[in-house]
């Protein structure tokens, strides 16, 4: 295994056991979960992620959205306000959302354009967060699974058309 996925099995145990004993009632679910996926179609907005983050993580939260692994909230924040100020448009689809009794699958499509990738055109990804909520209904835990070469560095220059041709040659 790789050092992120070290990490996040490592993290994922603690939080599940911190979080065994969390019952949440259904309703109390429900309103985690529209936090939790308001929160990722605010993304794009700094002001909104100042208001909203403390709402949505636990201080000690763990975000790992495949390019980088975030360990509390006050990273998590930081992590937002900078990728917020790099785009010029960004939305969320909320496609489903799946439960199990170790945590919740949120799957959605992001739009989003940034004056330095695809030059400025939308980009389009698809993918899928798992979250953890503790006793509070805040996110302890969240791994995003999207494909970040189609989503992201196919559209960076130079990188990008070394990777398009590595994908033509497989």
């Amino acid at each position: 295994m790789n050092q992120q996925s070290d990490t996040f099995h490592k993290i994922k145990s603690e939080k599940l056991k911190q979080t065994k004993s969390v019952s949440l009632s259904e309703g109390e679910t429900k309103a985690a979960l529209d936090r939790f996926t308001r929160f990722l179609q605010g993304i794009g907005s700094a002001e909104f992620i100042e208001k909203e983050v403390a709402n949505v993580y636990a201080k000690e939260a763990y975000l790992n959205d495949t390019l980088k692994s975030l360990y509390n909230r006050e990273e998590i924040k930081e992590h937002f306000l900078k990728t917020s100020e790099t785009m010029t448009t960004y939305s969320v689809e909320i496609e489903d959302i799946a439960s199990t009794d170790q945590g919740h699958y949120v799957r959605w499509t992001m739009k989003f354009s940034a004056p330095k990738l695809a030059s400025g055109k939308e980009i389009e990804s698809i993918g899928m967060s798992y979250v953890v909520f503790d006793q509070d209904g805040k996110a302890v835990l969240h791994q995003d699974y999207w494909d970040s070469v189609s989503g992201m560095f196919e559209h960076v220059p130079v990188i990008g058309g070394g990777i398009r041709m590595i994908k033509k040659r497989l």
